[in-house]
């Protein structure tokens, strides 16, 4: 699948943002805890999921896991 589409004679790209979010278990469901980081270089699709891929995982705490994400930024300036 292709990371850009024709938006009339204009070339557009997708690019995406690598987002690490912390989520918490309430005993029935994951649910967002409200914290993440996000780095702030768009990047190509296929590049940010190589840098998502290159992190390793500790979650030593049954309640609490971290999610890596690459996702669209949909922002208008990109």
């Amino acid at each position: 699948m292709s990371n850009s589409a024709k938006a009339g004679a204009t070339l557009v790209t997708k690019v995406f943002l690598l987002v690490i979010s912390l989520w918490g278990y309430n005993g029935e469901t994951w649910v967002y805890t409200g914290n993440q980081m996000v780095l702030k270089e768009p990047l190509p699709k296929e590049q940010c999921e190589e840098i998502a891929a290159n992190w390793q995982k500790f979650e030593m705490n049954q309640y609490f896991r971290f999610s890596i994400e690459c996702i669209e930024d949909i922002r208008k300036e990109t």
